[in-house]
C-alpha cells in the first residue's frame, strides 16, 4: 500500500525514466491508490459500484535495494549529461572571452563574429577549448576547479594579448608564452586596478568552487572510484594525442587545418588581420611551430658552393685595398631600449630636444637610421638581425621570434661573435635584467660570447629616481670595466633597461613638456628617459677617449615606444614609426658619412667600412644588397633606384630580387637545410 505522495513520485521518477514502464507504472499506481478499500470498484452505468469482473494484477513493490540502484543509475546518467553541457559552454565561454580581448573589448565584434561571420571558425576553436578541458579534467579530476582554471587563463591570455595589441599592435604568439616565467615583469607593465580585478575574481571564484564542490555530493552520487580513474586514464590518453595532433596544426595534411581552411582567410604578411579575419584561436594555430623557411626552388649544395666562390671573388677583390687592423680596436655595440627621436615624428611637440648631443654627432660625423623589425617591441629580432647579419624578412611568418623558436635549438649559429673570435676578440654580451629572457642564455652560447653578464653579476645597478630598471650610465661602467681588464680586442653587446616601459611613475618632475600623444605625462617620462641616455652616451665616450685602445661604438634604439599612441601613428607614415636612431663613432678618428636608412644586418659591414678592414664572402654579399636594398622588412622595402618605399619585392629592381634570392638561398641553407656553407667558408 501506498502510504504518501513522495512513494508515489519515488515510484514515478524510477519508472517513468524507462518508457518501456510507463504504462505499467500507471495502472500500478491507481491500484495501489484503490486498494485503500481493499475493494477496487468501478462506477456502473445504473449509478452502482461493483467488483471488477477482469482479474486484477499486481506488481512488486521494488525493494529498498532495487530502488538505491536505479536512483544510482538515474543520477550518474544525468551527472553525465551535466558534466558535458558544463564543459562545452566552459569552452564556448572561454573562447568568447579570448575573442573579446582580441577585440578590443568590443562587443559588437565578438557578436558579429560568432553569429554573422565565422560561425563555424568560432565553433572550431571552441573545440580546440574543448580538448584542454577535458584533457585538465582527465589530470585533476574535478570539473569545477577546471572549470575556474580554464576560465582563469582565459582572462589572463586575453589580458596579455589585449595589453600587447594596445602597445605593439600586434597579438599574442604561441612562442612568447615562455614569457609566463616573467610574470613580476609582465604584471608591472598591466594597469593596476585590471590586478585587482583579475585578483579579486578569482578569489570569488575559488569560492564558488568550494562550495559548488563541497555540496555536489548532496545531490549527485558519487561514481565508482575506480571506474573513475579508468575512465580518466582512457581520457587522459586520447585527449594528449589531440593534443599533440593540434600541435603539429602547419604539418602538410593536418585535417584540423583542413577543417579551418575553407572558412579561414589566412593573411601570412599581417598576424594582426590573420587574428582579426580567424579568430583568437585560429591566429594562434597558425602560429605553431613550423618551418623556418621553405625551400627555395634552386637551393643545392652545388649552388651554396656557387655562391661562396662568387662572393669570395669579390671579398678577396675588396680586401687588397684594406690596410687597418681591425684587432687595435674595441668594438661595442649599444642596442638602446627604445630610444627613438620624437622630434622626428608629426603630431607630437617637445619643449626641448632631449637628444641634443646624440643629434649633434650623427649628423656632423657617421650616422643615419635603422629600419626596426618591431614598433612598441620585439627588441630580440632587431638584436637577431644585428648580431647575425640574417633578416627577418625571408623567414616564414609563424617564425615571430628566431631566438626562442630557431637558435636556442641549434648548437652553433654564424654571427658576428663567431667572426669576431676568430680574430682574437674577447666577446661579452650585457643585459641589465635576467638570463631568461628571449632564451637569451642559451642564445649567447649558441652565438659563441665568451660570457654573459647579467643584473646578478653587474658590478654597478644603480638607478634613476623611481625608475625600476638599471640606469645607462650603470650599464656603461660595466662596459669600461670589461675593457679595461682585458689584454685582448674586445667586442661587448650591451642591451640597456632604462627606457623601458611602464613610463607612468618613473621620475617626480621632468625636464620636458610635450602634446600631441595619448597620454602626455607619460610620454613626458620616456623623454626624460631618453634624456638620460644621451647625457650617459656623452660621459661614457669621454671616458672610452682616456683608453689607449681605440674603441668603435654602434649606438641605435631597439624600436618605438608604444607610448606615443595611435594619434601619432596615424599622423606618420608605417615607415617612420619602425626608423630609430643610429650613431657610428670611433674615439681615435672622424669619419663624416650620412649613411641614410639602413637594415640593422650591414652594421658589421659598416664596422668594416670605418676600420678600413677585410671581408668574408658572406660580408661581401651584404655589402652588394645594401647597394641594391639597404633597409628591408616584410611589407617594406627602400628602393635605391627610386628612392621609395615599396611594399614587395616585386617592386624592386631585377638585380636586387635577384640578390634577395640569394639570401633566402644562405638564410635557408643555415636555418632550415643541410648546412652546405659550414663546409664551404661562406662565413670566414
Amino acid at each position: 500500500m501506498i502510504k504518501n505522495t513522495k512513494e508515489v513520485l519515488t515510484i514515478i521518477s524510477i519508472y517513468v525514466y524507462n518508457s518501456e514502464s510507463f504504462s505499467v507504472l500507471f495502472f500500478y499506481v491507481i491500484d495501489k491508490i484503490n486498494d485503500n478499500t481493499n475493494n477496487a470498484r468501478l462506477f456502473s452505468k445504473a449509478g452502482g459500484f461493483m467488483k471488477p469482473k477482469l482479474k486484477k494484477v499486481y506488481f512488486k513493490k521494488p525493494k529498498p535495494q532495487e530502488l538505491k540502484v536505479e536512483k544510482n543509475l538515474i543520477s550518474t546518467k544525468i551527472d553525465a549529461c551535466l558534466f558535458i553541457v558544463l564543459l562545452v559552454l566552459s569552452a564556448l565561454v572561454n573562447t568568447m572571452i579570448l575573442q573579446l580581448f582580441q577585440n578590443n573589448l568590443d562587443w559588437s565584434l565578438v557578436w558579429k563574429f560568432i553569429f554573422e561571420w565565422h560561425t563555424e571558425i568560432f565553433l572550431l576553436s571552441s573545440s580546440v577549448i574543448l580538448v584542454i578541458t577535458l584533457w585538465l579534467y582527465s589530470l585533476i579530476g574535478n570539473r569545477y576547479i577546471v572549470v575556474a582554471l580554464t576560465f582563469l587563463t582565459s582572462l589572463g591570455i586575453g589580458m596579455a594579448t589585449w595589453q600587447k595589441m594596445l602597445n605593439r599592435s600586434e597579438p599574442l604568439y604561441p612562442s612568447e608564452l615562455n614569457m609566463v616565467k616573467e610574470l613580476p615583469f609582465l604584471i608591472s607593465m598591466i594597469d593596476v586596478k585590471f590586478i585587482v580585478l583579475f585578483i579579486v575574481g578569482g578569489t570569488l571564484l575559488g569560492i564558488a568552487v568550494w562550495l559548488v564542490t563541497h555540496y555536489h555530493s548532496k545531490f549527485i552520487t558519487a561514481p565508482n572510484r575506480k571506474k573513475s580513474y579508468l575512465l580518466r586514464g582512457i581520457l587522459f590518453v586520447l585527449t594528449s594525442f589531440l593534443l599533440i595532433y593540434i600541435g603539429n596544426f602547419n604539418q602538410s595534411g593536418n585535417y584540423l587545418k583542413k577543417a579551418y581552411d575553407p572558412y579561414a582567410y589566412w593573411i601570412p604578411y599581417s598576424q594582426q588581420m590573420n587574428y582579426y579575419n580567424n579568430g583568437f584561436i585560429g591566429g594562434f594555430l597558425y602560429n605553431l611551430k613550423v618551418e623556418a623557411m621553405e625551400q627555395p626552388a634552386d637551393y643545392s649544395k652545388a649552388k651554396i658552393v656557387e655562391l661562396t666562390k662568387k662572393y669570395q671573388i669579390l671579398a678577396d677583390e675588396t680586401n687588397q685595398n684594406q690596410k687597418t687592423d681591425l684587432t687595435k680596436s674595441n668594438i661595442v655595440y649599444i642596442m638602446n631600449e627604445s630610444f627613438s627621436d620624437p622630434l622626428a615624428l608629426k603630431g607630437i611637440t617637445v619643449s626641448s630636444d632631449p637628444i641634443p648631443t646624440i643629434r649633434q654627432l650623427i649628423e656632423s660625423g657617421y650616422g643615419g637610421k635603422i629600419l626596426s623589425q618591431g614598433y612598441g617591441g620585439g627588441t630580440a629580432n632587431i638584436e637577431f638581425e644585428a648580431l647575425t647579419g640574417f633578416s627577418m624578412e625571408p623567414l616564414n611568418p609563424q617564425l615571430t621570434t628566431p631566438y626562442t623558436q630557431l637558435i636556442s635549438q641549434k648548437q652553433k649559429f654564424p654571427s658576428i661573435v663567431d667572426f669576431l673570435k676568430k680574430k682574437n676578440y674577447t666577446t661579452t654580451a650585457i643585459h641589465p635584467y635576467n638570463t631568461s629572457m628571449y632564451k637569451r642564455e642559451n642564445v649567447y652560447e649558441t652565438l659563441g660570447f665568451d660570457q654573459f653578464i647579467s643584473e646578478t653579476t653587474m658590478p654597478y645597478t644603480e638607478t634613476i629616481g623611481n625608475n625600476p630598471y638599471i640606469s645607462d650610465k650603470a650599464a656603461y661602467q660595466t662596459v669600461l670595466k670589461q675593457l679595461e681588464g682585458t689584454d685582448t680586442p674586445d667586442f661587448v653587446h650591451l642591451v640597456t633597461m632604462q627606457n623601458h616601459m611602464p613610463y607612468g611613475d618613473k621620475y617626480i618632475t621632468t625636464d620636458f613638456t610635450v602634446t600631441g600623444t595619448t597620454n602626455d605625462a607619460v610620454t613626458e617620462n620616456y623623454v626624460q628617459d631618453i634624456a638620460y641616455s644621451d647625457e650617459a652616451l656623452v660621459e661614457f665616450i669621454a671616458e672610452l677617449k682616456k683608453l689607449d685602445e681605440n674603441t668603435i661604438i654602434v649606438f641605435w634604439g631597439d624600436h618605438l615606444p608604444s607610448v606615443y599612441g595611435d594619434e601619432i601613428a596615424e599622423q606618420n607614415s608605417e615607415e617612420a614609426m619602425h626608423q630609430t636612431p643610429l650613431l657610428i663613432y670611433q674615439t681615435n678618428g672622424e669619419q663624416q658619412e650620412q649613411v641614410g636608412t639602413i637594415s640593422p644586418m650591414y652594421f658589421m659591414n659598416e664596422i668594416l667600412t670605418v676600420s678600413n678592414q677585410e671581408s668574408s664572402p658572406y660580408y661581401a654579399f651584404l655589402a652588394e644588397l645594401k647597394k641594391e636594398v639597404p633597409a628591408f622588412e616584410k611589407n617594406m622595402y627602400y628602393n635605391k633606384e627610386t628612392q621609395k618605399w615599396v611594399e614587395n619585392r616585386n617592386q624592386l629592381s631585377k638585380s636586387a630580387q635577384n640578390l634577395l634570392k640569394e639570401l633566402d638561398l644562405i638564410q635557408y641553407d643555415v636555418t632550415t637545410g643541410k648546412n652546405y656553407s659550414k663546409d664551404s667558408d661562406l662565413f670566414s
